[in-house]
C-alpha cells in the first residue's frame, strides 16, 4: 500500500474527510470541504483514496493508494510502473477493511467528533462505527439496487416496457441452455458497460466468462434481445430527497462506443414525447426507491430505437458519470448542498427541474483507449476544470496518472466542452477525444 499523510494531520487544526472522488471528480472537493467548513466552522481537507497513483501534475496533499489486485501484479512482474483502476465499489469494499484505514477514522473520530467519507458510489462500504457519516445514500440500499435483478424486477413491478431479457442462475446453465445468437449479455454486478458485451458465438461466451471479476463469476448472468436499430442511449440524473419526492435534475445523450459508456451530451436530442416517457419512468423510480429508505442521486439510462421503443435499461443508486457536469452547471441550485442536507438531515428547499437546467450545450467523454495494457504516452493538463462552464465555447483536457505506465484497466483522462452549438461540440468533441487517445497512448507488450 502506498501513503502520503502529513505528519502533523493529527494534531493541526483542520478536519479532514476521505474522499474517493477524483480524476475528473476531484475539483467537486473543493465544493464538499466549503459546504462542511460553513456547517462546522473548521478547515476541511480531504484524504484522498486512490486505485492508483496520479501523475505530478495531480499530486494530492494527502493520499492512500489502495488496490490489492495492483500490489500482487506489481509484485509477480517485479515493477511498478502498471496503473489498474478497479471499479468503485471494489475501492470502498477495500476501504472498509483496511488496517491503517480503520486506524486512521478511530484517531480521526477523537480529533473532530465525526469523520466524513464520499465516494462515487456507496455500494460495498461497510464501516462500523457511528461517528462516520456516509455522505450518500444508504450502503445496503445502494447494493440491493446496484444488482442487475433488481433493475428486471424494478421494472416489472412499476409495469414498465422493456427489452425482453431471460435470467441464468449460473454460467453452466447460460451455457447449456442459451442457443440463439447472437444476444447481449450481463453480470449482475456492472455499470458503464463494462463487463456487458455481445457475445456472437459459443467461443465468445467462454472468452467473456474468463475476463470476469470473480463476483460475477459466481453469480447470475441476463441474456437479452441485441438491439440493433437504436438511435439514441438517453440518461436522466435524479434526486430523491423524500418519501415520494423524486426531482429531476439533468437528461442527457451518453456517448457509447460499442456498448461502453464514454460521456455525454447535454442536452438530449430525444422529443417532447420521449422525454415525457423517460420523465415519467425516473419520478416512478426514485419514488419507488423513497419508499425502500433510498435518498440521493440515482440515475436511469434508456434505449430509444428506430421502432419507436423506449426502454429503461440501468439503473445506479448512486452519482453517475455527468455528475460534475451536473454541479458545475447548476447555477440556481448548489446540488453538492442538497447531498449535504440530506446526509446531515437538514431541511430541504423546493427544488423543480428547472432550476437545473441551461441555456448551452456541454460534453465530456473519456479519454479511453481501444484495448488493454496500452502505454501511457503523454502526461498533460491543458485549462482549468472549471473554464467550460466559467466561459461557455472554452474546453479542458486532462492525463491524470504517470507517462510510460501501462494502463491495465480503467479510463486515465478527461475532455470537457461547452458552447452554444450541439453540433458544434459534438463535431469538436468527437475529432478532439480520436486524436488525444491515438497520440495518447502506445501498444505494449501483453504482461
Amino acid at each position: 500500500m502506498v501513503s502520503k499523510l502529513d505528519p502533523n494531520l493529527l494534531t493541526d487544526d483542520n478536519f479532514y474527510y476521505f474522499s474517493m472522488l477524483s480524476d475528473r471528480f476531484e475539483p467537486l472537493n473543493k465544493r464538499w470541504a466549503e459546504g462542511l467548513e460553513k456547517r462546522f466552522h473548521k478547515k476541511f481537507k480531504p484524504i484522498f483514496v486512490l486505485p492508483s497513483k496520479h501523475n505530478k501534475l495531480f499530486e494530492e496533499e494527502n493520499y492512500i493508494v489502495l488496490n490489492q489486485a495492483l500490489e500482487k501484479l506489481e509484485k509477480r512482474l517485479g515493477r511498478n510502473n502498471i496503473t489498474w483502476l478497479i471499479y468503485p465499489e471494489d475501492l470502498n469494499e477495500q476501504f472498509s477493511e483496511n488496517k491503517l484505514v480503520k486506524d486512521l477514522i478511530k484517531k480521526l473520530v477523537k480529533k473532530q467528533d465525526k469523520v466524513f467519507v464520499l465516494s462515487f458510489t456507496d455500494v460495498w462500504l461497510n464501516i462500523d462505527n457511528p461517528n462516520v457519516v456516509l455522505l450518500g445514500p444508504d450502503p445496503k440500499i445502494a447494493a440491493k439496487f446496484d444488482n442487475k435483478l433488481e433493475h428486471i424486477k424494478t421494472f416489472e413491478t412499476l409495469g414498465f416496457k422493456t427489452n425482453p431479457t431471460e435470467v441464468y442462475k449460473n454460467f453452466e446453465e447460460l451455457r447449456t441452455k442459451r442457443k440463439e445468437y447472437p444476444f447481449f449479455l450481463s453480470p449482475v454486478y456492472t455499470s458503464g458497460g463494462i463487463e456487458s458485451k455481445v457475445i456472437y458465438t459459443p467461443e465468445d461466451l467462454e472468452n467473456f466468462y474468463a475476463s470476469l471479476r470473480l463476483i460475477n463469476k459466481r453469480g447470475s448472468f441476463i441474456g437479452s434481445h441485441l438491439l440493433t436499430d437504436i438511435i439514441l442511449a438517453p440518461n436522466i440524473n435524479a434526486i430523491v430527497t423524500g418519501k415520494n419526492l423524486t426531482t429531476i435534475i439533468c437528461l442527457s445523450d451518453q456517448i457509447l462506443r460499442d456498448n461502453k459508456y464514454m460521456g455525454n451530451f447535454y442536452p438530449s436530442k430525444a422529443s417532447e414525447k420521449y422525454q415525457k416517457i423517460m420523465f415519467d419512468c425516473a419520478t416512478k423510480v426514485g419514488n419507488y426507491l423513497s419508499r425502500q429508505g433510498f435518498k440521493g442521486l440515482f440515475g436511469l439510462d434508456f434505449l430509444i430505437t428506430k421502432r419507436g421503443e423506449c426502454y429503461p435499461t440501468d439503473l445506479n443508486p448512486r452519482r453517475q458519470g455527468g455528475y460534475y457536469c451536473n454541479v458545475l452547471m447548476s447555477q440556481k441550485i448548489d446540488i453538492i448542498d442538497l447531498e449535504l442536507r440530506l446526509a446531515l438531515n437538514e431541511a430541504l428547499p423546493k427544488i423543480k427541474y428547472k432550476d437545473f437546467q441551461v441555456n448551452y450545450c456541454w460534453a465530456h467523454s473519456k479519454l479511453l483507449p481501444y484495448f488493454h495494457n496500452m502505454e501511457i504516452e503523454k502526461e498533460f493538463e491543458v485549462g482549468k476544470p472549471t473554464d467550460p462552464f466559467n466561459k461557455i465555447g472554452s474546453q479542458y483536457k486532462a492525463i491524470y496518472y504517470p507517462k510510460n505506465n501501462v494502463l491495465i484497466e480503467g479510463n486515465p483522462g478527461f475532455y470537457l466542452i461547452t458552447g452554444t452549438s450541439y453540433r458544434s461540440i459534438k463535431s469538436k468533441l468527437v475529432q478532439n477525444t480520436e486524436k488525444l487517445v491515438s497520440k495518447g497512448f502506445s501498444v505494449y507488450e501483453s504482461l
